[in-house]
């Protein structure tokens, strides 16, 4: 007789399936699977896999993210502000320099005329093409009032230098040299500044100072004597030839000023009348 199996003798449901303890065991093992996985589905939304996850997790980026920009906002319009306006300063301060180097006054006009060595009386006469020293010794020139520059022609001589206005136009200077316009340029800038300061507190700034190889020229004479003025009377000597003081600021003595006539004589005489009878 043969043997039989523990699991082939056990006994099976209609069509093969196994009896109800082995269907509730099979149930029981896999809700135990189903309450393991749960754990991890819920860990994978929490920390945002999926596209649902994904998107929640941007949007609270973004929430974030923003009020950072909003705070950084406010600083970079001051900064831009800031840059504005010294760019509008700048282009105000050059443009006015501009105009007041360039385009202000005429160089030409203003180069012509009598002009005085600083200092003296001595005239200098200046025309549209020369500069009369004497009647005998003048010179050609031509200026570039761009570059501020001047050039001196004399017989097969030449020379040249620079040259600048003062801010009233009644002072000018001659710088003997070579100079480019960017040269007097930047020489131009730092003095114009100085001169503007200088205004502003009423005082008017010479266009160069005193130096060799600087010819300074003004449009009047500073050299010529003032009239002298009226002095005191001087004090008369001591003596029987001063005059009295009378008390009410004249002196006693003629109108002219000269002593009284027949002083002398004023002067009344010694009486001898009793040393003669005395002598009697």
């Amino acid at each position: 007789m043969e043997e039989q199996s523990p699991a082939a003798a056990a006994p099976t449901g209609s069509g093969g399936r196994p009896p109800a303890e082995g269907r509730l065991r099979s149930a029981a093992t896999t809700a135990a699977t189903a309450t393991a996985q749960k754990p991890s589905s819920r860990r994978a939304a929490s920390s945002g896999e999926g596209d649902g996850g994904r998107e929640v997790r941007k949007g609270r980026e973004g929430r974030s993210s923003a009020p950072s920009r909003k705070r950084r906002h406010p600083v970079r319009v001051a900064v831009v502000s800031v840059v504005v306006v010294v760019v509008l300063l700048v282009g105000a301060a050059a443009g006015g320099f501009a105009w007041l180097h360039w385009f202000s006054e005429d160089d030409a006009a203003d180069f012509a005329g009598t002009w005085y060595l600083a200092g003296t009386a001595t005239p200098i006469t200046i025309t549209e093409d020369r500069i009369q020293l004497t009647d005998d010794v003048s010179y050609r020139y031509a200026l570039n009032d761009q570059d501020k520059t001047f050039e001196l022609f004399f017989g097969n001589l030449k020379g040249g230098g620079r040259y600048r206005f003062s801010l009233d136009r009644n002072q000018l200077a001659l710088v003997d040299g070579d100079f480019s316009g960017a040269d007097t340029l930047g020489d131009d800038i730092v003095w114009t500044l100085r001169a503007l300061a200088e205004g502003a507190q009423g005082r008017v700034l010479a266009p160069e100072e005193a130096a060799r190889g600087v010819t300074l020229l003004s449009r009047t004479p500073t050299g010529t004597p003032s009239l002298p003025e009226a002095t005191d009377t001087p004090e008369a000597p001591a003596g029987e030839d001063a005059k009295a003081d009378t008390g009410d600021g004249s002196k006693s003595g003629n109108d002219d000023g000269g002593a009284e006539p027949d002083k002398a004589d004023a002067t009344p005489a010694p009486d001898t009348s009793d040393k003669a009878d005395d002598r009697a």
